[in-house]
This record gives C-alpha cells, structure tokens and sequence, in this order.
C-alpha cells in the first residue's frame, strides 16, 4: 500500500475509538490515559492524544499511530491491520491486490459450528445439564463465555441440518471433519453429548474443535477434529490468540498440557496461558511462543509422565532461545486439579517458591528414583548432568560440577571435561561413486518434482494430470503428496521450510539425490512443453507396467479371468496408440 493510502487510513480512524476497544481510559486535560497494554504496569502510562491521532507507552514507547497500535495489539501484519481499519472507516482500498485467504469458507463454517454449539450449551435441556458439569468443576459463566465452550447434543444430525440450510456443502462439513457418512449414505454429527472446547488460530479464527465426555465410564475423554488443511494441532497452542494481550503484558507464556488447566489457571489470574492439547511439543509450536514472548514457564502436572515431557520440552524451547523456567506443581497434581484443591491464591504463590529455571529442574528430575549409593544409579546419575551441562555458559558447569562433587563425594578432577587426545589416521582415499544413471522415466520423475518445487502452477498442474500411484518411485511419490500438501497452505516455496516437514526418509532422499543433482544445482529450467512431455512419459510408463503386472498375473493364473484380460488389452490398445 502507498503513504497516500496508509495516512488516509490513520487519518479516519480515531485513536481514542480505537484504543479504547483494548485499554480502559480516562480523561487527563487534553490526552486520555490507561494502563499499558504492552507490558505491566500498576501506574498508567499508556498517552492517547485525539489531537495528534497517536497513542504511545510512556515507560516502554511502544504504540504509534492507528494503523501501528493496531497492527502490535493483534500481532498481525502492517497491511492486515491496514486494511481492518479501512473496512471500518469504509475506504475503498482501490488498485491494491488483496490477497483472499483461500479456506475463508471454511473458516465460516467453523465459526457456525462453534457458535451452534455454544448456543445450544445454554438453550436446551441437555444443556442444562452440561452447565451444571461445568459449575461443578468451579466454572463461572464468565470462563464459559471467554472459552467460548459449548455442548454437543446427543446422537443425531442436528449441526448438519443447521449447515446445510445455512447453504453450506456437505463436502465441506466432511472436509472439516464435523460431520460424517453412514454407509447408508445418512449424515451425522461427528460430536454427540460432550462438552465442546472451540479452538482458534493465531488469528483468532475457529479451525478445530475437541469434545470432552462428561460420564466417568466413557473410556474415550477427548475426541479431537480430524486433522484438516486449517487444523494442525502441532501448528496451534489452544488459547493462544485469546492471551495475547496478557502474553504481551507479561512478556511469558505460560505452557500447560490441556483445556482445564489453561481455564483453571485464567480463573486463578494467571491469563497467560497456552496448552499443547495433551501432545508433545513441536518445534513449531516452540515458534510459536517465541513469536509473542521471549521467555517460557512450563506447567506440565506433576507426575512422572508430566516430570517426563518437560525435560523433552526444555530443548526444544532452548533452541528457539527462549528463556525457560519449569513450575513444580506439589503433590503430583495436575494445575486445574492444585487451583480446585487450594485456591488461586495458593497457585498463584507456586510461581515463586515452586518455579525452577531449566537447569536445576533437570537436575532434581534425574535424581528422582535412583538410589545414589547404586553405582549403577549413581554413574547413570552423573552421565545425564554432564550431558546436560555440557554445552552450557561456563559458569554454569562449573556450578554444577561443584554440586556433583560436593553431593556425590566424587573429586573435581574426575567430573572434568576431557578431551581425548587426537589419534592419527592414516588418510582412507575413498572410492569415487559415480552415480547411477537414471532412466528416461525416472528422469521425468525427477525433474518434475525439481518443476513442482520451483512452480506451485506447476505443481497445481501436475497433481491434477498425475496420481501419486503414477510415479514408480515409491519416495518421490511421497514427496509429490508432501508439495501437494505444502501448497494448499503456502503461496511461495521456502524450501527450508518444506523440508523440516518430511519425514526422515524423504529428507533423506531430498538432501543425498534431488538436491544434488546437477540439474537443481545449475538451476536448469524447464519448458512447459517439456513438462508436458514428462507427465506424457510418466502416464505412459504407468500404463506399461500395469499391463506388464496383468499380462504375467493372467499367464500364472489357473482359471481364465475375463476381466484381467479385458482390462489388459484395453491398455494395450490405449499404449499402440500413443506410439
């Protein structure tokens, strides 16, 4: 967007308006002030002058003019929060390409779901009763309308009713995984008589939703939306977009595991937190944090298995140079179950006293269930501080070492890093490999996926004319799947980026084969007549080799198969006729 445009926007937007959808304020001679929703403050700071349209921290500076304090206030881009405001100014954003986000329906129809079952929390006699589970687990409705939660009626089609006289398609309710086919062809609701926890995006929009049982013999507790091209849940942290401004505040996010203990904790007054949705943490959702904080609290329960994923946590959170801290809950309590036991109060005193930075957590975790006069204890004992150490500030080893020593009994000297001294080699000249020749097939194969990584119309175009099962390698057939899939949610190829999201073996194949070849090195390009030619060949050869695998299956076969035959000589026909 140009200056013209932006000055415009901020020119019809008034500051104060809009500030005050985030900041309570009050008048104070010419400028109204507040609390600084950018970091804590108990004295407001936070300057909104209508006469210059600006809002600025007088402590932290941060804020800026409308466009600005918006774009910070909901972590969005400078022309998202740019064209927002337009729409509400009404300005016409003319000769500007806005780019549409290509799953908006879907993101409609998610938003219809989750609003259907909050109503119906509220407004139907099921649940009613859902509403009084919930005030029983000290839910107010304050939490319940902040959480937005809901209640899935019991057995029945009701949600797909309600969308399909809304106008939406069935295949999309499938898509998203909210509705489901009977093999009578009859629709029903994925959800049935559970308890509803709507989960957002980074932008705040509905892209998945769990279900949560409320009868103690169903073995089930959580059923979870289906992975979906909007809902990936090693992508999102639940509650996330909701905290922002807390996490922002605060300059933490507070890590739990599940739904209860991110309510339970916003209900004690700790509203920075987020939860992983009971999986491991990923390395993405790491970034995530990292995107909106710059340190970390990890408030797992407080048993083994959730002693067990901090310490698998801790490196990931590292390597995205968060400064990280872990919360010992007492009693091996789970933080929803330690808030309804002991009060918020109580919780909220535990991130002094009980909070341990990453180190000595680590520290009393590997102590936990060994007998230290066991040598094997003791040596197991030792080998995992040192490897915990090892890569450390200086400081901090030699912190640590002491404490082995003095604990252990063990003399300084045996608990030194020593390096080994170098053992010379004779120098092993290997072999030269000269890399396998490809056939013209797998050539095609191989370049198209060096078009597809280059082009996503290319790539477009290729999953429309070619099957996975059209390609003969089985791994690059694989990585076509992986492009398909990493173009619906990407305009621009990153390859870094595509590659930490294949597995191992595609990796493998990627950085050992494709990447190495001399026609990605040189950057050759490639012709779409070429290209053509190559979806052309790679057609052909499938057909060859289903009619070669036909032609020895009907030769093996006792009895005469009428169908294989035909389908064989139907191919044959097709393949004389190609050449």
């Amino acid at each position: 967007m140009d200056n013209k445009l932006l000055d415009e926007i901020n020119e019809k937007t008034a500051i104060v308006d809009l500030v005050s959808e985030f900041v309570s304020l009050s008048k104070k001679g010419k400028n109204f002030m507040g609390l600084c929703p950018f970091h804590q403050e108990k004295t407001p700071s936070f300057s909104v002058s209508p006469e210059k349209n600006i809002a600025m921290c007088m402590s932290c500076h941060e804020g800026g003019n409308p466009i600005n304090f918006y774009r910070k206030i909901k972590n969005i881009s400078l022309n998202e929060a740019a064209q927002e405001l337009a729409l509400r100014a009404g300005i016409e954003i003319k000769d500007v390409k806005i780019k549409k986000d290509p799953y908006e329906n879907f993101y409609k129809l998610m938003n219809e779901v989750s609003s259907f079952y909050s109503f119906n929390l509220k407004n139907s006699e099921k649940g009613q009763e859902a509403l009084s589970y919930l005030y029983k687990r000290q839910m107010t409705d304050e939490l319940i309308d902040h959480f937005r939660l809901g209640y899935a009626p019991t057995h029945g089609d009701a949600l797909y009713q309600l969308l399909k006289d809304k106008g939406y398609a069935v295949s999309d309710m499938i898509k998203l995984g909210v509705v489901k086919q009977k093999d009578d062809g009859s629709y029903y609701d994925l959800f049935s008589d559970r308890i509803i926890f709507p989960i957002t995006n980074p932008k705040g929009l509905v892209v998945g939703l769990s279900g949560r049982t409320m009868s103690a013999k169903e073995s089930v507790k959580y059923i979870n939306s289906p992975e979906t091209v909007i809902f990936k849940k090693g992508l999102l942290l639940y509650h996330l977009y909701e905290a922002l401004n807390d996490i922002r505040v605060e300059k933490q996010v507070v890590l739990y595991e599940g739904f209860f203990d991110v309510i339970s904790s916003y209900s004690a007054g700790v509203k920075n937190g987020v939860a992983t949705m009971g999986t491991a943490l990923t390395k993405d959702q790491a970034k995530l944090i990292r995107s909106v904080a710059p340190s970390v609290i990890i408030a797992y329960d407080g048993d083994m298995a959730g002693l067990k994923a901090s310490d698998h946590a801790i490196p990931i959170l590292e390597k995205e140079t968060l400064k990280v801290e872990v919360l010992s809950i007492p009693e091996k309590m789970d933080p929803d179950d330690f808030v309804k036991s002991y009060g918020p109060e109580k919780f909220e005193a535990l991130f002094g006293e009980y909070t341990l930075d990453a180190y000595a957590f680590r520290y009393n975790y590997y102590k936990i269930g060994k007998n230290l006069q066991n040598a094997n204890d003791l040596k197991e004992f030792k080998k995992q501080v040192m490897t915990m150490i090892q890569s450390s500030d200086s400081s901090i080893r030699a912190f640590y070492v002491q404490k082995l020593s003095t604990e252990l009994n063990i003399p300084l000297s045996e608990l030194e890093f020593k390096r080994k001294p170098p053992t010379v080699v004779e120098p092993v000249i290997p072999k030269a490999e000269r890399p396998r020749m490809l056939n013209k097939n797998e050539k095609a194969e191989r370049i198209l996926i060096f078009s597809m990584l280059r082009s996503r119309d290319v790539c477009m175009n290729v999953v429309k004319e070619l099957k996975p099962t059209d390609f003969a390698d089985h791994i690059t057939a694989t990585i076509r799947i992986q492009l398909e899939h990493y173009y619906e949610d990407h305009l621009e190829f990153n390859l870094n980026e595509f590659l930490d999201g294949l597995a191992s073996d595609q990796r493998e194949h990627m950085e050992k084969n494709l990447l190495k070849d001399m026609y990605w090195v040189n950057n050759f390009s490639t012709s779409d007549e070429e290209i053509e030619n190559y979806i052309r060949l790679i057609k052909e050869a499938n057909l060859k080799r289903r009619y070669d695998y036909l032609n020895d299956k009907i030769n093996n076969l006792e009895e005469y198969s009428e169908h294989l035959v035909k389908e064989r000589d139907a191919i044959k026909l097709q393949l004389m006729k190609k050449n």
